[in-house]
C-alpha cells in the first residue's frame, strides 16, 4: 500500500512535485482514483438544503474515503452546515475521524484561523469562488487586472497567516497564479489558473463527462458518460420489455430457473392432498 500522504509531505514538496487532484462524487470514482495513484482526492458534501451539483451525502463520503485510504483528501462542506465557529469545530472534528485530512473553508479568514488553533487543516480559495461569486461578477475569470490580482495575492496572505495548509486558486491568469504560488507558503491548488501551481486540479466529472452543462473552460473531457449512461438505459429497456414478451409468450421460466422434485415425492404429496379433501 501507498504511503499516506500527510500535511507535512506537501510542505515539503511545493516547489519540487507536482501533484495531481481531482473531485470526485462516488464510490466508483474513489476506487479507480485510488487505482492510478492520485496523490490528492476533493470531495463535496450535499448541501443541507439543495444539491444542484449531486454531490453525496456523509455517508457515501466515508465510504469514498474508505476506498482511497492514501491520497489527501479534503472535504467540502457548504457554509451551511459549518455557519459558526463552533458547529465548523464539531464537523471538522467528524470528518477528521473518518480519516479525511482537510476542511474546505473558501475565503474564510477567521474560521481557518480558529481551526488552525484546533490543529486542523483546512484549504482556503481564492479567485472565482462559486459561493461568493457575486461579489466578482459570477463564474468569470478574475485577477485580470492588476488591482484585481493585488487582492487575489492578500487574500492567500491571509489564509496563510490564519494557518491555512492549501488554497484553490480558480480561474485566475496563469502568470499571476505562478508568480503568487511561488511567494505563499501553503500549497497553491489551480482550478483554471494554468500549471505553474502546486497542484493541478479539476473536477472529476468533467473528465468523464457528466456534468451537467456545459464543461468549464478549464477542463477537458476524457470520456462522455452521458452517452453511455444513455446507451445502457436503452439497453434496460430492451432487457425488461424481452423479460416481460418471454413470461406472457412461455420462455421464462426455462427448465434451469426452476425447482424439481422427485417424483415418487410428488406422488406421496399429490395423494396426501387429495385426502385432505
Amino acid at each position: 500500500m501507498r504511503k499516506k500522504i500527510t500535511v507535512k509531505d506537501l510542505q515539503s514538496f511545493k516547489g519540487k512535485k507536482k501533484l495531481v487532484c481531482i473531485l470526485i462524487k462516488n464510490e466508483e470514482e474513489a476506487l479507480a482514483a485510488d487505482k492510478v495513484g492520485f496523490e490528492m482526492l476533493a470531495t463535496g458534501l450535499a448541501g443541507k438544503y439543495k444539491n444542484d451539483d449531486d454531490h453525496p451525502n456523509f455517508d457515501q463520503l466515508v465510504k469514498m474515503r474508505e476506498a482511497a485510504p492514501t491520497a489527501f483528501m479534503h472535504c467540502g462542506a457548504p457554509d451551511s452546515f459549518i455557519p459558526t465557529i463552533d458547529e465548523a469545530k464539531k464537523f471538522s472534528f467528524k470528518i477528521l475521524e473518518h480519516g479525511f485530512d482537510m476542511l474546505y473553508c473558501n475565503t474564510r479568514f477567521d474560521l481557518i484561523g480558529e481551526l488552525f488553533k484546533e490543529g486542523i487543516p483546512c484549504l482556503g480559495h481564492v479567485g472565482l469562488v462559486p459561493p461568493k461569486r457575486t461579489w466578482t461578477g459570477g463564474f468569470v475569470a478574475v485577477g485580470k487586472t492588476a488591482k484585481e490580482a493585488m487582492w487575489i495575492y492578500d487574500q492567500c496572505l491571509k489564509i496563510q497567516d490564519a494557518g491555512g495548509v492549501a488554497i484553490e486558486m480558480e480561474c485566475v491568469p496563469y502568470k499571476i497564479a505562478e508568480v503568487i504560488s511561488k511567494k505563499v507558503e501553503p500549497t497553491v491548488m489551480s482550478m483554471g489558473s494554468g500549471s505553474g501551481c502546486d497542484v493541478e486540479y479539476v473536477f472529476g466529472c468533467d473528465i468523464l463527462g457528466t456534468t451537467k452543462g456545459k464543461i468549464p473552460r478549464h477542463a477537458k473531457k476524457y470520456r462522455d458518460f452521458q452517452q453511455e449512461f444513455a446507451r445502457l438505459q436503452k439497453e434496460r429497456e430492451s432487457a425488461f420489455k424481452e423479460f416481460y414478451d418471454d413470461v406472457h409468450t412461455g420462455a421464462f421460466p426455462e427448465k434451469k430457473n426452476i425447482v424439481e422434485i422427485n417424483e415418487n415425492e410428488l406422488d406421496i404429496f399429490l395423494n396426501k392432498l387429495e385426502k385432505r379433501g
